[in-house]
Formats: structure tokens, C-alpha cells, sequence
């Protein structure tokens, strides 16, 4: 008598698409009280603890250079550790940060915090939540990020207003203590409760493909090693693109706050807010969809150059109206580029070690992320913010002719390159 095999049960709704819930949520949680609040708690550095702008600049540039920093690390912690372990240990670190942060009375005290949070940030962050994407999605993968990395635009929307308002109204000192709970709250029990570090754990595949079998036979994970997919031409050039075009975005976007209530008002200054995290949600999702026909090549070359326009209409701008323009282009391009970044390394060498490759593209980059805000703001304190915003143009630009020349995903050497890698990414 034959025994009928039965299949591992596959639940009627796949299981990643639980984990993009949570990914979008925690990404949604990180970027209202880290991302977009820097602007705020920069402005607030300043009006009620007396710093200058290119100091608090440089405390938020130091930020995201330590976020980046404990990126890197986090890769290699995640591919060791349960994802869900390194999240909720870098929020209860980050909830720390910035419950200190309402304590800061002195320049070395501010850069001591900083470290915290942004170290905490990191850990719960960016790397984590597209390494959740890259496993459990691969076909769908750009429609997948591109819904959860909009959890990053909505935080700017729903969240950082409301922090904006509530220092305004009371002060940084006073709120901090909630801050530090609401940022708690928003991510830990949704990662424990809907994250799981990867598909196979659960006998599944990605993109809802039928289970795997039990047993050793699984298939292996495919993918460019870390050591040689670092060194090429390829990631080498991306990542010092990156590093500028990205210090460009984040050093003009932390002062738009800041730019604008000096010009304005500060409901003009939450407007602006409002206004260039809810443009980057929906060219973000549109961005994903395009991701699946356009090169991506071609499509970041677009963005870099849709970026620097919207700077400079900024850096230009003399009226509420002409700022709210420049920062409605910089949102079409704004969340497009950071969601481009991990979807062209995971493209160009697969998913084996994308934690640590990603990990380092995204430590390289923050290089430029915190010296953005710090270069403006010295600039702004020197001269202007038309003078400072005009720089940040140039430096997109830069970027842009580096992005050109970084060529096809190809090594300098042997390493193999994920099959598709070189047709996804040609324009």
C-alpha cells in the first residue's frame, strides 16, 4: 500500500506579506521620530539649549554617521542572530537616546547622545527591514520594498508634524520622555509579533512559491560573496555616488524645517514637511512599478537629476509657494533614491550576502549623509542658506557623473555576478 505524501501546509495568504506589514510599520515608527524629526530636534537644539546651527548640524551629521557605522555591524549581526533579537535591542538603545536627548545642556553631552540614538537607530533600522524584504521577496521584490520603505514617508507625514507641534508648544526638554516611549512601543512589539527572519525558518520560499521540503536539500541561497562583490568597479563607484548624492538630499532635507520658519513661519515649516514626505509616498510607490520596467540605471540617473533641481528651487526660493515647489520635486525623487540604492546591490549580487554588502554600501553612504547637514549648516552660519542649498546642487551633481561611470555590475576580477544582475541594471 502507497502512503500519500502531503505537502508542508502553505496558509492561504503568504506569510511575507505579515512581514511587510511590520517592516512598513517599525520603517514608519523610525523615520517619524529619527528621520525626518532631525530637522526638528535640530531647530530645537537651538532655540532652547542656545547651540548654533552648524553645531546642532554637526550632532545631527554625527547621527547618521553613527547609524551608519552600527549599519554595518548590524548586517553581520543579523546573518548571525535572530533579526528580530538585533531590532528590539537597537530600539530599547534608541528610546534611551532620546530620552537623553531632553538632557542635553553641553556640545559634548549632545555628540555623547547622538551616539547613542543613532547607534540604537541603526540596529532597528534600515538594514534590518531591507534585509526582511530581500529574503522574503525576490520576483516582487521592487513592488515589495517600495511599499515598505513608504512607511518612511508616512512617518514624516502622521508622526513628525505632531513632534514638531508638541515641542513647539511645550519644549524638548519636557516631551522627551514620551518620545522615548512612543518610539519604543512603535517598534518592538510589532517586530515580535509579525517579523520573522526569513522564509525558509518557516518552510516556505519567497514570493509565496510552494514550501520547501523538509530535509538538508534545500536550495541554496544564491548571490555574489561579500568579499568579491566589493570589490568591483561597480560598488565602488555606487557607493561614492551615493555618498554624494545622498549627503545632498539629507544635508538640504534636515534644514528644510529650519529654512522655512526663519523664512515663514512654523506652520509654513510643518507644511513644508507635510508636503515633501507626502509627495515622496506616492512617487515612491510609483517608483516601485517603474522599477519593474525601466532600468534602474536609467531610472537613478533621472532621480539624481530630479533631486538637484528640487534643491535648487529651494536654495532659490523666496515665498512659501516657491518652497513648497522645490520641495515637492525633491519628494519625487527623495524616497525613490533611498529605496534604489538596496534594490540595485541586491540585483547586482543576489541575496547570499546582501546584509553585509548592503551593510557596508549603507556605512559608506551615511559618510555623506552626516556631513550633509553639518556642511549646510556651516555654510548657512557663514554665509546663507541660498549659498548652502546651491552647494548641496553641485554636489548631487557630482554624484550623478560618479553614478555614470560606475558601468555595469561586472567584477574587476573572477567574481561571478547574479545572472540577471547585468540586463536589470544596463540602460
Amino acid at each position: 500500500m502507497t502512503r500519500a505524501i502531503t505537502a508542508p501546509h502553505q496558509p492561504r495568504i503568504f506569510r511575507g506579506w505579515w512581514v511587510l506589514v511590520g517592516i512598513f510599520v517599525t520603517m514608519t515608527t523610525g523615520s517619524g521620530f529619527a528621520f525626518y524629526a532631525q530637522g526638528v530636534f535640530l531647530d530645537a537644539l537651538v532655540d532652547e539649549q542656545g547651540f548654533s546651527v552648524g553645531t546642532a548640524g554637526a550632532g545631527t551629521g554625527l547621527f547618521f554617521v553613527i547609524s551608519g557605522i552600527a549599519g554595518y555591524f548590524a548586517g553581520g549581526l543579523i546573518s548571525r542572530f535572530d533579526i528580530r533579537a538585533v531590532m528590539t535591542v537597537g530600539a530599547t538603545i534608541a528610546a534611551v537616546g532620546i530620552l537623553l536627548l531632553g538632557q542635553v545642556r553641553t556640545v559634548w553631552q549632545m555628540f555623547a547622545v547622538f551616539v547613542i540614538y543613532g547607534g540604537g537607530y541603526a540596529l532597528a533600522g534600515l538594514v534590518p527591514a531591507t534585509s526582511l524584504v530581500t529574503r522574503w521577496f525576490h520576483v516582487r521584490r521592487s513592488i515589495a520594498l517600495s511599499i515598505a520603505s513608504t512607511g518612511l514617508s508616512v512617518g514624516g507625514i502622521v508622526i513628525t508634524p505632531v513632534i514638531a507641534q508638541l515641542i513647539d508648544d511645550e519644549s524638548l526638554v519636557a516631551l522627551a520622555p514620551r518620545l522615548a516611549v512612543g518610539f519604543w512601543l512603535g517598534i518592538v512589539p510589532i517586530t515580535l509579533l509579525l517579523l520573522r527572519p526569513s522564509p525558509e525558518a518557516l518552510g516556505l520560499r519567497p514570493d509565496g512559491a510552494p514550501p520547501l521540503d523538509t530535509g538538508p536539500d534545500r536550495a541554496e541561497v544564491p548571490g555574489v560573496p561579500f568579499a568579491a562583490a566589493v570589490r568591483t568597479r561597480y560598488f565602488r563607484f555606487m557607493s561614492g555616488a551615493f555618498i554624494l548624492v545622498m549627503g545632498a538630499q539629507v544635508g538640504a532635507l534636515q534644514h528644510v524645517f529650519k529654512l522655512t520658519k526663519d523664512a515663514v513661519d512654523v506652520d509654513a515649516a510643518s507644511l513644508a514637511l507635510i508636503v515633501v514626505t507626502s509627495t515622496s509616498v506616492g512617487a515612491r510607490l510609483l517608483g516601485g512599478i517603474a522599477a519593474t520596467r525601466i532600468p534602474l540605471a536609467t531610472l537613478t540617473t533621472t532621480l539624481i537629476g530630479v533631486q538637484a533641481l528640487g534643491i535648487t528651487i529651494i536654495g532659490l526660493a523666496d515665498q512659501q509657494w516657491t518652497i513648497l515647489l522645490g520641495v515637492v520635486i525633491l519628494g519625487l525623487a527623495m524616497g525613490n533614491l533611498l529605496m534604489l540604492h538596496p534594490l540595485l546591490l541586491a540585483d547586482a549580487f543576489g541575496v547570499r550576502d546582501y546584509p553585509r554588502i548592503y551593510g557596508l554600501g549603507s556605512l559608506l553612504m551615511v559618510t555623506g549623509v552626516g556631513l550633509g547637514p553639518f556642511v549646510v549648516g556651516v555654510v548657512r552660519d557663514g554665509a546663507n542658506y541660498r549659498t548652502a542649498f546651491l552647494a548641496m546642487t553641485a554636489v548631487a551633481l557630482v554624484g550623478l557623473v560618479i553614478f555614470r561611470l560606475a558601468g555595469r555590475p561586472v567584477s574587476d576580477g573572477d567574481a561571478a555576478v547574479a545572472p540577471a544582475a547585468a540586463a536589470a541594471l544596463a540602460d
